[in-house]
C-alpha cells in the first residue's frame, strides 16, 4: 500500500537501464526500512526500462517519464522537486547498483539522532569484470570525514570520496541553500561537483558499513565508457572551482588535484600509453609548432583506444 506520508525520497534516475535495472529495483523495494516513495526518472531512453518498472507493480513507484533526454543533473533535480512535502530524507540511487536491505534503515537512524548531519553515505563495493574492491578506505579504515573547508580539499584533491549511490540528503538542507545537481557537466562529475558544495555548509557522515554493490562491468550499457571524456571532465571541474573558490584553492591545493588526476589517468593506460602520456604532460607546458603537431597525433590516439 502507498504510503501518502513518506519520510523518504528515493531518487532513481534512469537511462538505457533495461538490463540492470531489475536487481536495483529489487534490492530498493526490499528494505527493512519502508516509510519511503520511489521516484524514478525515464529519461529520454527507448529501451525496456520502463516496462520493468511497470512490472513490480509496487505503489510506492512513480514513473516520471522525460520525452526526450535531460541529463542526469536536470533529471535529479526535477525528481527532487517532485517529493512528497512529507519527506524529510532524499535518497540517492543507480540504476546499476545493488542495496543492501538496511541501508535506509541505518542511514534514517543516523540522521534522525543528529540533526547537524546534513548527508550521510557509506561504503561501497565495487564491481568490474575482473575484480571486486571496497572505497573509500578512510571508511574502511574506521576513520570518519572531515568536515567544512578540510573536507571540501579532501575531496576537491582526492576526487569523490562520499559514495554518490547511496547519499542520503537532508531534504531541508537541500532546499533552504537551494542546491542543485549541475548540467555544467556531461553526465559525469554531476555528484562530486554537488558534494563539494554541501561538505561547505552541513556535515557529512560515513557509515562504515558496506551499503551498496557498484556493478561497474562492461556489459552495463548505462555506466560511462568513454574514459578520456571523463577524466577532461574532471580535470575541468578542478579548474572551474579553483577559479569559484580562490580562498580555498591555492596553486598547491590545485596541482596536488591536477596530480591525483594524472594519477587516475595513467592508471587506466597500457605500459606504453603510460610513457607516451607522461611525454606529453611534460610537453604540454611548452608551445610548440611541434607540440601542435603532437596535439594532433593524441586526437587520434583518443579516437582510437577510448
Amino acid at each position: 500500500m502507498q504510503n501518502k506520508n513518506p519520510l523518504v525520497t528515493v531518487i532513481l534516475p534512469v537511462y538505457n537501464g533495461e538490463k540492470t535495472i531489475e536487481a536495483t529495483l529489487k534490492s530498493l523495494l526490499a528494505q527493512t526500512f519502508t516509510n519511503f516513495e520511489l521516484l524514478i526518472g525515464i529519461d529520454g531512453t527507448k529501451d525496456g526500462s520502463k516496462q520493468i518498472v511497470k512490472s513490480f507493480n509496487d505503489e510506492r513507484i512513480q514513473i516520471v517519464e522525460n520525452p526526450v533526454n535531460l541529463g542526469l543533473g536536470p533529471n535529479v533535480n526535477k525528481l527532487i522537486s517532485l517529493a512528497n512535502t512529507s519527506s524529510k530524507y532524499i535518497a540517492m540511487a543507480e540504476q546499476d547498483d545493488v542495496y543492501v536491505s538496511n541501508r535506509l534503515k541505518w542511514q534514517v537512524e543516523v540522521m534522525e539522532k543528529n540533526a547537524a548531519i546534513g548527508l550521510v553515505s557509506g561504503i561501497a563495493e565495487f564491481v568490474t569484470d575482473t575484480k571486486k574492491t571496497q572505497f573509500p578506505g578512510l571508511l574502511i579504515r574506521g576513520e570518519q570525514f572531515p568536515q567544512g573547508a578540510e573536507l571540501f580539499k579532501f575531496l576537491y584533491i582526492n576526487q569523490l570520496k562520499v559514495v554518490n549511490t547511496c547519499m542520503l540528503i537532508r531534504k531541508s538542507v537541500h532546499q533552504q541553500n537551494k542546491l542543485k545537481f549541475t548540467n555544467k557537466y556531461p553526465n559525469m562529475n554531476v555528484d562530486w561537483d554537488y558534494v563539494l558544495r554541501f561538505s561547505l555548509i552541513s556535515k557529512v557522515y560515513g557509515i562504515p558499513k558496506v551499503l551498496v554493490a557498484m556493478s561497474r562491468r562492461s556489459k552495463n550499457q548505462s555506466v560511462t565508457t568513454n574514459k578520456w571524456k571523463q577524466f577532461e571532465t574532471s580535470r575541468r571541474l578542478i579548474l572551474d572551482f579553483k577559479k569559484e573558490f580562490p580562498k580555498l584553492i591555492d596553486n598547491g591545493t590545485y596541482n596536488k588535484a591536477l596530480k591525483m588526476c594524472r594519477k587516475v589517468e595513467l592508471g587506466h593506460h597500457s605500459k606504453f600509453g603510460i610513457l607516451f602520456y607522461s611525454i606529453v604532460y611534460f610537453l604540454r607546458y611548452f608551445d610548440s609548432g611541434f607540440l601542435k603537431y603532437l596535439n594532433n597525433k593524441i586526437r587520434l590516439y583518443k579516437k582510437n583506444n577510448f
